[in-house]
């Protein structure tokens, strides 16, 4: 006899193996006050609108570029970080997390065959090979570099003058050495012609399994940047040596 349901269950949302950690979004709310119209341009699951919160009357758009997380908030835009869909200086503020580089963008068809249960991958997650723009699947390097220079430029296009750039962003150990990804990203924006303005540095739990588990970066960075009056975006080239 065939077995009848009343209605039919959702599917359950895909997995994602990196979200905002909650102890950030204090943070970011202070640094983000005074905005009014905020973009995030790696929205993954959507979780910058909980700043809305604390932040009530302001705007925010976000872009994720995975079909199946953008759909998890219903004010997500499905859309590419380096063509974003915004006039120039549309925001005044920019408030992001880009991917670390590190062992999250494993997506070889071992790691998508393992799945979330055995490898917090991005692939893995997603039990696929991400879209050729997601730089959840590029490793610390030359590539993930060049990425994030065309990322950050577009993100500065659609940014006010005196706008602020707000950048979660961690450093992680591979080969028992620790990788200076937030350093990097830091020299990238100031050659961008962007102003520092403040870096907190906030505990966060970590992840304790890998080839590096007894050897892990405690914080993460959360840095706020402000976009100078003049229009002098890419006054100088961005280093994309190691």
């Amino acid at each position: 006899m065939e077995e009848l349901t009343l209605f039919s269950l959702p599917l359950a949302n895909p997995q994602h193996p990196a979200k905002y950690t909650d102890a950030l979004l204090g943070t970011f709310v202070n640094m983000l006050r005074g905005s009014k119209c905020i973009l995030d341009p790696f929205g993954g699951t959507g979780k910058i609108f909980l700043v809305e919160r604390w932040l009530p009357g302001v705007e925010i758009q976000a872009v994720e570029i995975e079909p199946e997380w953008a759909k998890i908030h219903p004010r997500m835009t499905l859309g590419n970080a380096l063509a974003l869909p915004w006039m120039d200086g549309y925001f005044d503020a920019v408030c992001t997390s880009p991917t670390y580089g590190n062992r999250m963008a494993d997506h070889d068809e071992g790691t998508i065959e393992a799945g979330w249960e055995y490898r917090r991958t991005y692939a893995a997650a997603l039990q696929k090979q991400l879209h050729p723009d997601n730089s959840g699947a590029m490793q610390w390097g030359n590539a993930y570099k060049e990425f994030h220079v065309k990322a950050w430029k577009e993100a500065a296009r659609v940014l006010c003058p005196s706008g602020c750039f707000v950048l979660n962003i961690k450093n992680h150990i591979r080969a028992g050495k620790e990788q200076h990804v937030t350093e990097w990203h830091i020299e990238t924006l100031l050659s961008l012609g962007f102003k520092l303005v403040e870096h907190k540095k906030i505990n966060t739990p970590s992840m304790r399994f890998g080839q590096n588990s007894e050897k892990r970066v405690e914080y993460e960075s959360v840095i706020k940047f402000v976009k100078p009056r003049a229009p002098s975006v890419s006054a100088a080239q961005p280093a994309l040596r190691a």
